[in-house]
């Protein structure tokens, strides 16, 4: 081979680098157009109004009681206002944002049956508090949007929680051709209530297009309170969702892939009304205000804003997000009763929901729940927006605040420890307790002892609840 013959070879190699890398280039911008795109919150409140402002306030003064977590204070006129604000769950949250500094972290509570605020904390990354933050309905609800999916299949589909749906490939991506898949031998099937706990895209994009369509869909979001205005003390931006009509889209919007966005202040009342036989309490901050003598000049009372779903639909979706915590996506987070004490005295009822893809390139973490189940007391919603730093997820914030109004003691949070392409709960060994061990990732070599010994079979839910979730070809992607 001469010189000439060997320059032509490599000129030739090169020319080719170069239009791989600028396909590379071309595809990576393509997908960067695709994705959705985050306007950073901005710190003014949402918008002008707010019921609060009858009463002489203005947004800077609520804003300032917000900001420091205090229940009461004084305004400008000599007026005192006594918030709803539990000040120790307030102060808890915000201390725990702090602590692991997520991106965002955002926080709403409620008492379902009163509609009282308990707690509403907005935090920035570096320690700013940033009240409007869980009145912003700038965040995609990702596969929140499956308990107004499911409510619908019940009660307008005729689907029950036991009823089996077969699905195709995994159960976090949807494809066309799985949205017809009919029953069959080797063919997986999974129960409405499995689907919720695991978060199981398949099924509900199945349940979207099948049982529900796009009419009714919409018509329950807008009976929970999707494009309409919240009335509260404060400026609440509206939740609005786009429920496309073509059958592939359909489905990935009722699984939670849509155009569907909500503030965590909303998804609490969800909660509330989920909880509560389908009745959405008006949710209230201000408690009573006093003129400079103590004489009253208002007084809050409980009030229920709307109707949402049959109080049997109601019952049986919160029956079936309980699974989420005993077996599905909040499992490995709430752990069991022994490790749990909060769970010996009571059920926990949940929804998780994660979304990545976006630019900037961030990644939402839900967790929306109620407790106890048959007896409301605290309706909660968390929102942990992280990048490449996240430590904790919205499941541990639900849990920590479920801990702290309950009077429970407080945890750690899970770490997880990749082994041969799965995830296992571990407990830290800082984090060990008395009568509470801590679990060790075995070695290649242990595991490869421990396979062949002979164990017992584990539960499908359960070994269901360890897998990743989030999967999906889009960029977008949601998961329990």
């Amino acid at each position: 081979m001469t010189r000439r013959d060997g320059g032509q070879g490599l000129r030739r190699i090169a020319a080719a680098g170069i239009v791989l890398i600028a396909g590379w280039a071309l595809a990576t911008a393509a997908m960067a157009e695709n994705r959705h795109q985050l306007a950073p919150p901005t710190r003014s409140a949402p918008y002008s109004g707010g019921g609060a402002f009858d009463h002489g306030f203005t947004p800077a003064d609520l804003h300032t009681l917000l900001q420091e977590g205090r229940p009461d204070g004084l305004l400008p006129n000599g007026s005192r206002v006594s918030l709803s604000l539990n000040e120790e769950l307030q102060a808890q949250i915000f201390n725990l944002f702090r602590r692991f500094d997520p991106l965002y972290g955002v926080f709403a509570a409620m008492e379902p049956d009163t509609g009282r605020v308990v707690a509403l904390v907005g935090y920035r990354r570096g320690g700013e508090s940033d009240p409007w933050l869980p009145l912003k309905a700038i965040y995609p609800a990702a596969s929140l949007i499956k308990v107004i999916t499911a409510s619908a299949a019940i009660e307008r589909g005729k689907v029950s929680p036991q009823d089996e749906i077969s699905y195709r490939g995994g159960i976090y991506g949807i494809t066309r051709g799985g949205l017809h898949t009919r029953d069959g031998r080797g063919i997986p099937r999974m129960t409405l209530e499995e689907a919720i706990a695991r978060s199981a895209n398949a099924v509900f994009g199945k349940v979207a297009v099948n049982h529900v369509g796009g009419p009714v869909l919409e018509e329950y979001l807008a009976k929970f309170g999707f494009g309409e205005k919240i009335p509260f003390d404060l400026p609440v931006e509206t939740s609005y969702g786009q429920v496309p009509r073509e059958e592939f889209e359909l489905a990935r919007t009722g699984a939670g892939f849509g155009e569907v966005y909500v503030s965590p202040l909303h998804m609490a009342m969800i909660m509330s009304a989920i909880a509560s036989g389908g009745a959405m309490p008006r949710p209230v901050l201000i408690d009573r205000i006093e003129d400079r003598d103590g004489k009253p000049l208002y007084e809050s009372s409980p009030v229920k804003w709307r109707d949402t779903v049959l109080p049997e639909t109601a019952n049986a979706v919160v029956r079936m997000m309980v699974k989420t915590v005993e077996i599905g996506t909040s499992h490995r987070t709430f752990g069991t009763p022994e490790r749990t004490p909060l769970l010996h005295d009571m059920d926990v009822a949940a929804k998780t929901g994660s979304l990545s893809g976006w630019t900037p390139s961030v990644h939402f973490d839900w967790f929306a729940g109620v407790a106890p189940v048959g007896s409301p007391r605290l309706a909660l919603s968390a929102l942990v927006v992280n990048d490449n730093r996240g430590r904790i997820k919205g499941s541990y914030v639900g849990k920590e605040a479920f801990n702290s109004y309950f009077g429970y003691p407080s945890s750690m949070p899970p770490a997880y420890a990749k082994a041969r392409g799965s995830r296992k709960w571990t407990r830290p060994a800082s984090a060990a307790r008395k009568g509470e061990p801590t679990v060790k990732v075995k070695s290649k070599k242990a595991r490869k002892g421990a396979k062949a010994r002979k164990r017992p079979p584990a539960k499908t839910a359960e070994k269901g609840a360890g897998k990743s979730l989030a999967v999906s070809s889009s960029p977008a992607r949601p998961g329990g």
